[in-house]
């Protein structure tokens, strides 16, 4: 029995731009070499799309694409049972050829009682949706059970697994597919997941997870834990130039076996950080065009396409520079005939910044709430402008946050007319002297 496991298509990624095709190219290679290599059933892993509501130029290019396993094959899977879907949910149409399964991803996930992308595609019969439910199927190699928790806030997650509390199907081969951070396998550095890998239920065969554009492989309960990542880069890091795009390719029946196969289509991609002190803007200008024609010589995989490449500017600027006098943007335009360069100057500071990065960064550690958050930083700058010890900051603070302008208004005049009361009588102390 062959499955593939696809996640994170972002279809609709880059829309506008030069790069607006290349999510649907991707995934549409993802699908066609899934079914060439024997898939008898797909497995996708959310975030078909990359926005909750998709425009319509992308469902049309998404319709074309998801059909295509619906006409492709003969249906070697029998549906025997649906765990927590409504009787007709599950259209006959997604039973033919072959099945696709899918989670929906934080981008897909809408308000309750919303219907999002993933349960249109099922309601139009080109897929099954999974949240919180299994399906198990009779299969020529014997049953297959597929579990399915789509994504759900972080600061959630771990509650309502637990409260979903999925156990294995008897006599089945038991799969299970998140699309969340999970432990130190995260999104973003911004992220703080409250599932870590112990909290994964046990007894399950295999372990797989979308969210996570990168591919990774571990262990959960002493089974494999896939991360496919996604078939499109959209957050360029540097991680996703290390790692090719693509999809696994499992096999089931004697034993477990699983592949990783790589796609042709996606744009090679180049990263570099360039660190820096005191550094002066025309220095910078020549290092960030000299790293740029340095990248563009490297070993191409796809010549076909115009490459990408970041390059991300890290440290402190001269003394006499500012960070807005570096146009990023004329890097790009100098170079849009050989590559599609993206430069990132957010964590360049000017002097004297370098304390406030670090106090971000702590405050970010400590996990404080965004109120206590912009309190400190408003206490920090009041402290450095030597206003601390005229305004109550944590009472204005508290009026602002209540929606009580108006009585901060009244705070902040009441404040300035002692101080203006002060100054006049300092003047006329002076005068009588």
């Amino acid at each position: 029995m062959k499955i593939a496991v696809i996640s994170d298509p972002h279809l609709g990624a880059k829309w506008g731009t030069a790069r607006e095709h290349d999510s649907f190219i991707q995934f549409r290679e993802a699908v066609e070499k899934s079914l060439e290599l024997g898939a008898q059933l797909i497995v996708l892993l959310g975030d078909i799309f990359d926005t909750r509501v998709p425009r319509q130029e992308v469902w049309a290019r998404a319709l074309r694409i998801l059909s295509t396993p619906l006409a492709r094959g003969r249906n070697q899977v029998n549906l025997i049972e649906a765990k927590d879907k409504e009787p007709g949910e599950i259209s006959p149409v997604a039973l033919r050829g072959t099945p696709v399964i899918s989670l929906h991803g934080n981008h897909e996930r809408r308000t309750r009682g919303l219907t999002n992308p993933v349960e249109a595609l099922e309601a139009a019969g080109l897929l099954i949706h999974l949240h919180q439910g299994a399906l198990v199927f009779e299969t020529p190699d014997g049953g297959l059970a597929i579990h399915g928790m789509s994504n759900v806030p972080e600061q959630h997650a771990r509650k309502v697994l637990a409260t979903w509390n999925p156990k294995p199907v008897e006599g089945a081969f038991n799969i299970i597919a998140l699309h969340q951070s999970v432990g130190k396998f995260v999104y973003s550095s911004e992220e703080r997941p409250t599932l870590d890998l112990a909290d994964l239920p046990a007894g399950f065969d295999l372990y797989l997870c979308g969210h996570i554009h990168y591919r990774n492989e571990s262990t959960a309960n002493g089974r494999p834990l896939l991360f496919p990542g996604g078939t499109e880069r959209t957050q360029l890091l540097q991680v996703e130039a290390e790692t090719p795009k693509g999809f696994y390719m499992v096999e089931i029946g004697d034993g477990l076996k699983y592949d990783f196969v790589e796609l042709a289509s996606p744009r090679d991609f180049f990263y570099a950080e360039m660190r820096f002190v005191g550094v002066s803007i025309p220095e910078l200008n020549k290092a960030v065009r000299a790293k740029v024609g340095e990248l563009l010589g490297k070993p191409r995989k796809n010549p076909d396409k115009l490459p990408l490449i970041r390059v991300r500017l890290v440290g402190t600027l001269a003394k006499e520079a500012s960070r807005g006098e570096f146009d990023e943007r004329a890097v790009t335009q100098e170079f849009e005939d050989r590559a599609l360069v993206v430069v990132s100057k957010g964590d360049l500071v000017a002097p004297g910044l370098e304390e406030k990065v670090q106090l971000l960064r702590e405050l970010r550690e400590r996990r404080m709430s965004v109120d206590d958050t912009a309190m400190v930083l408003l206490e920090e700058n009041l402290r450095e402008a030597g206003y601390t010890q005229i305004f109550d900051v944590r009472t204005l603070y508290g009026l602002l946050v209540e929606g009580r302008e108006e009585d901060a208004l009244r705070n902040v005049f009441g404040v300035v007319e002692n101080l203006v009361n002060a100054g006049l009588r300092r003047k006329s102390d002076d005068n009588q002297r």
